[in-house]
């Protein structure tokens, strides 16, 4: 079912992001509108079949991250409070100092919220203590471009400096909890 932008499979919303499974296996090089390059493509065909809840699309994932869009709903972050729900660890990136680099899509804190209470892979990182929670004050979008043996390993075809996943880098975050998200203390 389809309420605006997201689809629920069952009662469970789906993330905008997420590969379905009729769009695994159809992946190839092709021109990509959101990063102006080629860059690996899966087949479009959201909402067909299971959805594959920590497996983004290729196409829509680098879109979300690209135009600053909720991963959930698809709707844009400007002006609201933007959440990372992500494993990155913090990294030292030269100039920048301390940064997390990640490929998981940013979400409004309201679509975290659900998203933290539906979704089985969140659901398992809680539990396991692996995910991190973090109101995002300052970031930028980056997109690797991949080897040839790279390609070649998902799509078959040898080309050297297609695109592959978009990165959102946090160049400015608070360490966050799910207290904080879920409307408890303010921590």
């Amino acid at each position: 079912m389809i309420q605006g932008n997201i689809i629920r499979y069952g009662a469970m919303p789906v993330p905008f992001a997420a590969l379905w499974s009729a769009e695994q296996g159809g992946m190839h090089v092709a021109h990509c509108p959101h990063v102006n390059h080629l860059a690996l493509c899966d087949v479009d065909r959201r909402g067909e079949g299971k959805p594959i809840f920590g497996k983004p699309h290729m196409g829509r994932q680098r879109m979300l991250i690209v135009n600053d869009l909720c991963d959930l709903c698809a709707k844009p972050l400007k002006s609201r409070t933007k959440v990372s729900l992500s494993h990155a660890r913090e990294v030292v990136s030269g100039a920048e100092g301390m940064t997390v680099m990640q490929v998981e899509p940013m979400v409004h804190k309201d679509c975290a919220r659900i998203c933290v209470e539906h979704c089985p892979s969140l659901k398992r990182d809680i539990r396991n203590g692996t995910l991190f929670v973090r109101q995002v004050l300052n970031h930028r979008h980056q997109v690797a471009l991949l080897t040839a043996a790279a390609v070649e390993e998902f799509t078959g075809e040898r080309r050297a400096g297609c695109a592959g996943h978009a990165k959102v880098e946090l160049l400015r975050w608070k360490d966050r909890d799910l207290n904080w998200l879920t409307g408890g203390s303010s921590s």
